[in-house]
């Protein structure tokens, strides 16, 4: 009994000892001496670390996928993976180009390094980043004056309801930078300079300011209103009462301090004048850019950004009024390309047009001459900017903070 228990023991090492390194204790030796590794483990003998995949970024090429040994393991490792004939590749292609079928495999480090089996982690190459290279590196970290945000998250639209078969598979993968306020280029690295109107091709006469009307329901809530800068800054007012002004007619006080109490002069100067347009369901704010620091077109304005203003927690809390819209009103907006004058149609509560349409005169108040707005450059078109200080460099004859003024002529 001795010698048979021996024997049985013998013959159990020896069957163990016969997979390369006994599996390394990171799996199970199994039929005809291979190793069955754990999760995480790799190698003949399992004492590779394995490192995270990703979805790779290169696609799958034409070769591989006709080849019989592989086309089927690729396709069942590739996401929205799809093949009707292993034997048809090219007509599977040809079938769901431009999409493409799916054949973006996940790989070690997505492709974009190289993996350490003794610590299963990714080194990877320059240019990626995260958990198996899956990223895609913002340029100089953003140069610190920006947000490194992946192409999902910009507000651009770069979605898509086949995400691995559509040419946006990398939305959440490629990453680009979203400069702070008075920054710019692909890195953020560069100051904007300020922006001015060329001098010397620019007259007075024919050249227009911008106007937007503002229309908020007539209640007893609030509205309030976002402006974007010429440096790529938002500003958003402190809540407005929509029926501050209920009751007069011409400038608006309440309005006008709103939009001139913004942070770092976002709007130096405005003229705020209630008009009345046939209606008394709604107030009507027109506005007029009338500082010389805010020449030519305006960015238009939005109108109630914030969601939800009355929630628990929300400061300051306010009720926002339901129905709030800002219309391009400046002289260049109420001209079709043929030079005839355009009108505008108003809409109720209902969303039924309101007749008759308005003219330029009965909204702001004169009729229209066309003209267009001037256009604004940095440093005026006059100089040079410095974008590492954000100044300008007049040319001769030329000064101002955005070199638009002028002090001979030539």
């Amino acid at each position: 009994m001795k010698l048979t228990a021996l024997f049985m023991m013998s013959v159990a090492a020896v069957g163990y000892a016969a997979c390369p390194n006994g599996c390394s204790s990171h799996g199970q030796c199994g039929s005809g001496d291979v190793c069955s590794c754990y999760t995480g483990w790799g190698g003949g003998d399992c004492s590779y670390r394995q490192c995270p995949k990703g979805l790779s970024w290169s696609v799958t090429t034409l070769e591989e996928l006709q080849d019989d040994r592989k086309a089927e393991s690729i396709v069942l490792s590739s996401p929205g993976g799809y093949m009707r004939d292993a034997k048809k590749i090219k007509d599977d292609f040809a079938f769901l180009y431009p999409k493409r079928p799916g054949m973006r495999q996940y790989v070690e480090c997505s492709g974009r390094g190289t993996c350490d089996y003794a610590t299963g982690q990714c080194k990877c190459f320059s240019g990626f980043e995260g958990i198996g290279c899956r990223r895609a590196k913002c340029p100089n970290d953003c140069s610190g004056h920006g947000k490194c945000l992946t192409s999902a998250e910009l507000p651009a639209s770069y979605t898509s309801d086949v995400p691995f078969n559509s040419q946006e598979w990398d939305t959440s993968t490629t990453q680009m930078c979203q400069c702070d306020r008075g920054y710019t280029g692909y890195d953020c690295g560069s100051r904007l300079c300020p922006l001015g109107v060329d001098p010397s091709v620019t007259c007075g006469e024919t050249s227009e300011i911008d106007r937007q009307l503002v229309r908020v329901e007539s209640d007893d809530n609030y509205f309030s209103l976002t402006f974007r800068d010429a440096l790529g800054g938002s500003w958003t007012t402190r809540p407005i009462k929509t029926n501050a002004c209920k009751g007069k007619t011409g400038k608006c006080s309440e309005v006008q301090y709103a939009l001139m109490e913004l942070p770092n002069k976002a709007v130096p100067s405005i003229e705020v004048d209630r008009v009345n347009l046939g209606t008394s369901e709604f107030e009507n704010f027109l506005l007029t850019f009338s500082s010389p620091l805010m020449q030519g077109k305006q960015d238009t304005l939005r109108c109630n950004v914030v969601d939800e203003p009355s929630v628990d927690g929300a400061s300051p809390m306010y009720v926002k009024s339901p129905i709030c819209q800002v219309i391009d009103v400046g002289v260049p907006e109420w001209f079709n390309p043929d030079g005839t004058e355009r009108k505008l149609t108003l809409t109720n509560k209902a969303g039924a047009s309101i007749t008759p349409a308005k003219s330029h005169t009965d909204v702001v108040g004169f009729a229209a001459t066309k003209n267009s707005y001037s256009r604004n450059a940095p440093c005026a078109n006059k100089g040079l900017c410095d974008s590492a200080t954000a100044t300008c460099k007049c040319a001769n004859g030329h000064y101002g903070e955005a070199c638009e003024k002028q002090s001979t002529f030539y």
